[in-house]
């Protein structure tokens, strides 16, 4: 079974740099803004969906690392009002993405209570 957090993210030197943070003050709550996976796509010129699920794959990362960093509380802002103005094709899209992770989320709850 495969979590949405990619355990096999960090390299030895952001291990290195985990710990040097830990030795300070570690905040307890962190929030990430979902933005620019539709400019990161036209700059690949790659369709907006792969730059969605780019995103997220680099969210799931971030996650890891605030585990790795005991931060025991995240909030991810990932869609506004706003984006309710983009293209239908687009706003499935995100729909569909949505659904697929937070779906393997509860998927790997037993992990994710282990991690607390």
């Amino acid at each position: 079974m495969s979590t949405w957090v990619n355990e096999q993210c960090v390299s030895f030197f952001q291990l290195l740099c985990i710990k040097i943070v830990k030795t300070g003050r570690v905040p307890q709550h962190l929030a990430f803004i979902m933005d620019g996976n539709r400019r990161y796509a036209k700059k690949l010129s790659v369709n907006t969906t792969d730059g969605h699920t780019k995103g997220f794959d680099k969210l799931s990362e971030a996650l890891k690392w605030c585990i790795d960093l005991g931060i025991p509380e995240v909030t991810v802002y990932a869609f506004s009002i706003e984006n309710f103005k983009r293209t239908e094709e687009e706003v499935n899209s995100l729909m569909d993405l949505a659904r697929d992770k937070f779906t393997r989320l509860l998927d790997g709850i037993d992990q994710i209570n282990a991690w607390g």
